[in-house]
């Protein structure tokens, strides 16, 4: 067996979206008669991130047993230069510091035997030599394997490059660590075969926004469309928990008007019933709050459920600032700067016409709404496969 390798940054959204991007690829490449290949997976968050990908992907691992494959020497290899448990500026620096040992530590084990296991905890080993291609989403360690393939909202240089024209106070971070990861995320962002940069991302607000690399083209967003859920429901809001703070009020206001709460991690909402990120598309939800990661942010955009982000922490990931920026200007969302519930139920209904005009937008300009199943027929047909259906050619800026 052959085998593709994800690498990605911090968080649960970027490995989710990476898996789902190799799983479509393994669906174009079966439907052009090529084999399957195992999906190596770094294995950073532990059991934590087990029982996610299991709860994502139970019934693709039912029907493909042992294809996805967790390796925790790799995670642990990736975990030293994310951002997690410090605050940003820490984890910028870490990336500076320790990013050139990482990618080193990363290709020397690659190089070698592979200690995985699959997602029923079953161990095994793989060749590294037998690892034929990689896809990333904003990676920060240098894996080395070529081809690799990116699919991303932003590029984490540029998003640094606008930080430099901000102040101290809106983005508190050193601005001398910032110039010396420029040219570094530079370097590795160069290195992709091809780059599919989702619409919308970080910088869609921006008119006039240059292509960077002659590799990148526009996608539609890289998350599986969420299908329709008609379970019975309480009306109330759904909490996605990615350790937002200070929700305290809003959790009242909810309980004193007899809202429901719904959320993926009831230890962190106080009274929530746990629910996965599946009912967000419910009529019964009105709205789901979460930080303005593009997975929460398209989850919410293709179910036509608005999106309530809370304000920006200047200690935080500068991306989350432009996310903000761009769901305001796009009018995907709301930042709730301590407005009512009542308020951010009426102002977020008003969204919907808006949303559902640039989903049929989107599905015009591309033909689908899938980003991963979109990219996926550009990398196999990059790759020098014969043509998986008809994917239309994007007509408008970035695309070409």
């Amino acid at each position: 067996m052959r085998y593709a390798v994800v690498n990605f940054a911090y968080g649960r959204g970027p490995y989710l979206r990476t898996v789902e991007l190799a799983l479509a690829l393994n669906a174009a490449r079966e439907g052009r008669r090529q084999e399957r290949l195992g999906i190596i997976v770094p294995w950073v968050y532990g059991e934590d991130q087990r029982r996610v990908m299991l709860e994502e992907f139970a019934q693709h691992d039912i029907k493909h047993p042992g294809e996805i494959l967790l390796d925790a020497t790799l995670g642990a290899i990736l975990k030293r230069v994310f951002y997690g448990e410090s605050d940003y500026e820490t984890a910028l620096k870490s990336f500076v510091t320790e990013g050139a040992d990482a990618s080193r530590d990363a290709q020397m084990y690659l190089a070698g035997q592979l200690a995985v296991q699959n997602l029923s905890g079953e161990s095994n080993a793989v060749p590294g030599s037998d690892i034929v291609l990689q896809l990333a989403r904003s990676p920060r360690v240098d894996f080395g394997i070529s081809p690799r393939y990116d699919v991303t909202f932003a590029h984490i240089s540029e998003i640094l490059e606008h930080v430099l024209g901000e102040s101290s106070e809106m983005v508190k971070v050193d601005r001398n660590l910032v110039r010396e990861a420029i040219p570094m995320l530079r370097v590795l962002e160069e290195k992709a075969k091809f780059v599919g940069l989702a619409e919308p991302g970080t910088f869609s607000y921006l008119e006039g926004r240059m292509r960077r690399y002659r590799t990148e083209r526009a996608i539609p967003p890289t998350i599986t469309p969420p299908a329709p859920n008609d379970d019975p429901l309480d009306v109330g809001i759904f909490v996605t928990v990615t350790g937002i703070p200070g929700l305290e009020r809003l959790f009242q206001e909810a309980k004193a008007l007899g809202m429901h709460l719904y959320t993926n991690d009831p230890d962190a909402v106080p009274g929530g019933e746990r629910m996965l990120p599946h009912v967000v598309p419910n009529p019964a939800i009105l709205f789901q709050f979460a930080r303005a990661g593009w997975g929460s942010v398209w989850l919410s955009q293709l179910s036509g459920t608005p999106l309530v982000v809370p304000d920006f922490d200047p200690a935080d990931d500068p991306e989350i600032l432009y996310n903000n920026r761009c769901i305001e200007v796009l009018g995907l969302g709301i930042v709730w700067r301590g407005e009512s519930l009542q308020e951010l139920i009426s102002d977020s209904d008003a969204l919907r016409p808006g949303i559902r005009a640039r989903n049929e937008e989107l599905r015009r300009r591309f033909g689908m709404l899938d980003g991963n199943r979109y990219a996926a027929a550009i990398i196999a047909n990059s790759a020098g496969h014969a043509s998986v259906g008809m994917i239309p050619v994007e007509k408008r800026r970035g695309g070409s």
